[in-house]
């Protein structure tokens, strides 16, 4: 997915339910009013959002109910399908809409917070880091006899998501010569499945869906960084995004976001989920 589900439960400060979002995007004023916060999540992207017995889960999903439980407003979640690019993704989620109708969340999350993506789309604000995510391999390391670069996938397959960047990269890094023991799963969830039975040696992913995916293996499994020329050497932060227009609600999400993390409860939320909470750099 591009810098790539309904929550039924009653909490006791966020009630938490799937609805059409307004055409268009909310003054922050006019979200106090309604009492409402409308919060756009990815679909089918654990472990930020996805669906499990009907219900939305996550921890984008759990960082939205703490966001507007935190501004005395309830939540409601709006599912976005990732488009092409994140710049879709933001036209789709944020400030236009989808072409085939429906309406705009009132913040996005798990937006990349990037300058030069900010700059490209400037009917957004990119603001509110959260995490850093980053791209690891995991591997076992009885097939990978501890090495600790990519080069024992040149004889061990590895594992990735069909047309993700960890696909595009590995099938063409260091002149293709992995390209033969790249095997491709319609998700990363499936490609850590495989790894757990054995199906591969390893896989590339952001850590965030490794750590979630091997939370009961980890005692079998490596997760650790590699060499990996001409990808983000330290990773990206993950954030939010509000229209332009909608600065105010900018600042007051992005307050609560910094007192969330003071208080420790992003670290909660995340391990909750069986990630380790990493501290955005900016």
């Amino acid at each position: 997915m591009s810098f790539q589900t309904a929550v039924r439960s009653l909490l006791a400060a966020a009630v938490v339910l799937v609805t059409t979002a307004p055409a268009q995007a909310l003054t922050y004023d006019e979200i106090v009013a309604g009492g409402v916060l409308t919060v756009g999540v990815y679909r089918d992207f654990p472990p930020f959002s996805s669906e499990e017995d009907g219900r939305l889960v996550g921890i984008d999903v759990d960082l939205g109910r703490a966001l507007a439980e935190r501004m005395g407003l309830k939540a409601t979640f709006l599912q976005l399908t990732a488009d092409e690019n994140i710049d879709d993704d933001l036209r789709n989620g944020v400030w236009k809409g989808p072409v085939t109708g429906g309406g705009v969340a009132d913040v996005m999350l798990h937006m990349p917070v990037d300058r030069a993506l900010n700059v490209r789309n400037d009917l957004v604000v990119l603001f509110g880091a959260y995490y850093r995510d980053s791209f690891l391999v995991a591997r076992d390391p009885v097939r990978t006899g501890g090495v600790k670069t990519l080069a024992v996938f040149a004889h061990e397959p590895i594992g990735v998501e069909v047309d993700s960047l960890a696909d595009t990269y590995l099938s063409g890094a260091f002149g293709g010569v992995l390209r033969a023991k790249v095997t491709h799963f319609m998700t990363t969830e499936e490609a850590v499945g495989g790894l757990v039975g054995g199906r591969v040696a390893g896989v590339m992913a952001p850590v965030s869906q490794l750590e979630a995916g091997l939370r009961d293996h980890r005692d079998r499994f490596e997760i650790a960084a590699v060499p990996t020329p001409g990808l983000p050497a330290n990773g990206w932060d993950v954030g939010m995004a509000v229209k332009h227009t909608n600065r105010d609600l900018a600042y007051a999400v992005g307050d609560v976001v910094d007192a969330l993390e003071a208080d420790g409860t992003l670290a909660r939320i995340f391990a909750d989920h069986g990630v380790t909470w990493r501290k955005p750099e900016h």
